[in-house]
């Protein structure tokens, strides 16, 4: 065979290894399955006994062995390539080929099979820079020529493309399910529900975009303690696992340095205090980040892996991105306890604004015929022949009545001092506040919100909480009539009232079961009520509170349609003591 034709076979050799390198593209888009199938070919095409693919680190000068072929995982799966030592090392730092045709002869070699007799060496260079080498070996001695390593860094060169391909398309994918996740996320916590069940879903779906065996939501409570408060793909025992302290376990850092961490093994840890729990679940990799809310670690998110992981950057990213939803979810809940913590300071308040109402209604009621009796007792006490027994009589019945007049005085001023303190306020804030105080029960409830405020609504004189425990008490009067579901309808408007002037009107109604006709006479009489649960207290209060404030409430009512209840407040009052 003529040199020409040998050239001509050689080039055609090699026209069909890069195609079929090319068409690999057309076979797989994963990555590692990339490499191994480059790695085949090229074993194949250079006759090697052996093969590896490891790709660089230049942040950490090492290069990590990503695949390789006929070598045992137990002598390559952990291994790290410093730069520059041995033969793959010393291509990866020079970004030349190196071909050894006697390893024994060669400083730069590093043994890993005791029978390997030569040696090939091939840089993937990307722009210029070197990203991996493809290494080949044989047992026989120079099992290489020139024409290998020509057609190997074809191949090579070649694979680069191949592999970018590869790479753009699993970050592209990536990055896909990384926005899914965190749609997904979002839409959970949207969703009304005890903060248990959204942080237990936060933690599935954490769980399912890192690809990890379990994932655990723990809180930082007051004592400086990680506590389970929600888990996924996690036993019973790891979820009733005990509190650990903060200032000395490894999840710890993460709430004292605020920064994520990484863990290749916990059950190699020596801070690790769960060590047990992990080799009974069989995980070993951690990857926890901070619930972070306003520069506070309100929880750790944590996520542990079957077997030993180098987490990618884009993964902690896409972890703490959750966590940071997950810091709404929580401090969501928390405004929620306070908020009910509100409502039920209002409905005390409720309470003894009436109590302090009746008890001043009495005193008064009380002190006119405490000031008769005074007046018949000084007659008798100047009366003539009176008896030593009728003198002291007299004496302490006046002292009795004295001490009643002064426990009414003193419940009179009590009653005064509670007395509303008016400032400028806008009606239409103390509307919105209300209704996003009530959004969760509203939800809950199946109840829609049609909202028309009149956005020129000037501010006027009033207590604030007065007025909010007014509105407070309607809304919550038009939701328990509404089961299941309706409507809430809540207006304000400028308006003008024939006895009050220029005033400011706030209607509430809603589309429940409406007031039978013969108790709308009654429904502002203290104690009626016809809920079973009810006091009867709160329209009476409230009625109290609107003509304190020198307005009005009133109420129109079909049984079957609904009820709509008007507030009615004048513009002309002064801010101050009323």
């Amino acid at each position: 065979m003529t040199r020409s034709i040998r050239q001509v076979l050689a080039r055609l050799e090699r026209l069909e290894v890069l195609y079929k390198i090319s068409n690999i593209v057309n076979t797989t888009l994963e990555p590692q399955e990339v490499l191994r199938l480059l790695l085949l070919e090229v074993v194949r095409i250079t006759n090697a006994t052996s093969g590896s693919i490891a790709l660089v680190d230049h942040r950490k000068g090492v290069l990590n062995i990503e695949t390789a072929i006929n070598i045992p995982p137990r002598l390559w799966k952990s291994l790290k390539l410093q730069l520059g030592v041995g033969v793959t090392g010393y291509v990866a730092w020079t970004g030349k080929p190196l071909r050894v045709d006697e390893v024994e002869k060669n400083p730069h070699y590093v043994r890993l099979k005791s029978d390997i007799r030569s040696e090939m060496a091939l840089p993937m260079l990307l722009d210029g820079k070197v990203i991996g080498v493809i290494n080949v070996d044989s047992t026989r001695p120079s099992a290489f020529t020139a024409d290998d390593e020509d057609l190997g860094m074809a191949v090579a060169n070649q694979s680069v493309k191949v592999l970018e391909t590869a790479r753009l398309h699993t970050a592209i994918k990536r990055q896909a399910n990384e926005l899914e996740t965190l749609f997904t996320v979002g839409r959970t916590l949207i969703q009304p529900g005890p903060l248990e069940d959204l942080l237990d879903r936060i933690a599935a779906e954490s769980l399912q975009a890192i690809g990890g065996k379990v994932c655990v939501v723990m809180r930082v409570t007051e004592t400086r303690d990680l506590v389970n408060v929600a888990a996924a793909g996690a036993s019973q025992p790891w979820r009733d696992a005990p509190a650990v302290r903060i200032d000395n376990s490894l999840l710890g850092t993460v709430v004292k340095k605020c920064q994520p961490l990484r863990v290749p093994d916990v059950q190699k840890s020596g801070k690790f205090q769960n060590v047990e729990l992990a080799e009974q679940e069989g995980v070993r990799s951690l990857l926890a980040v901070p619930v972070i809310f306003q520069d506070e670690v309100l929880a750790v998110l944590a996520v542990y892996t079957e077997d030993q992981r180098r987490f990618r950057e884009s993964e902690v990213r896409l972890l703490q991105l959750i966590a940071n939803q997950g810091a709404m979810a929580i401090e969501n809940s928390r405004r929620m306890e306070r908020l009910q913590l509100l409502e039920d300071n209002l409905r005390q308040a409720e309470r003894f604004s009436l109590l302090g109402t009746l008890a001043a209604e009495i005193a008064h009621e009380i002190r006119n015929p405490i000031t008769i009796i005074n007046l018949l007792m000084h007659s008798i006490r100047e009366a003539p022949g009176q008896t030593e027994q009728t003198r002291n009589d007299v004496a302490i019945v006046t002292e009795k009545l004295e001490r009643i007049n002064q426990i009414v005085e003193q419940t009179l001023n009590m009653a005064r001092s509670s007395e509303s303190r008016r400032v400028s306020t806008q009606i239409n804030q103390l509307v919105e506040e209300l209704l996003l105080f009530l959004n969760y029960k509203l939800t809950k409830a199946h109840i829609g919100v049609e909202l028309t405020l009149d956005p020129k609504l000037p501010p006027i004189a009033v207590d604030p909480g007065q007025v909010q425990q007014v509105l407070l008490n309607l809304m919550v009067n038009a939701l328990e009539s509404m089961k299941p579901g309706g409507t809430l309808r809540v207006k304000t408007r400028l308006a003008s009232d024939r006895a009050l002037g220029p005033c400011v009107r706030c209607v509430v109604e809603d589309t429940g079961v409406g007031i039978p006709v013969e108790h709308i006479e009654s429904i502002f009489n203290p104690f009626f009520t016809t809920r079973p649960d009810g006091t009867g207290l709160g329209l009476f209060i409230s009625n109290k509170l609107v003509r304190r404030h020198g307005g009005t409430i009133r109420v129109k009512s079909q049984p079957g349609v609904g009820s709509a209840f008007t507030v009615t407040l004048p513009l002309n009052q002064e801010a101050g003591e009323a």
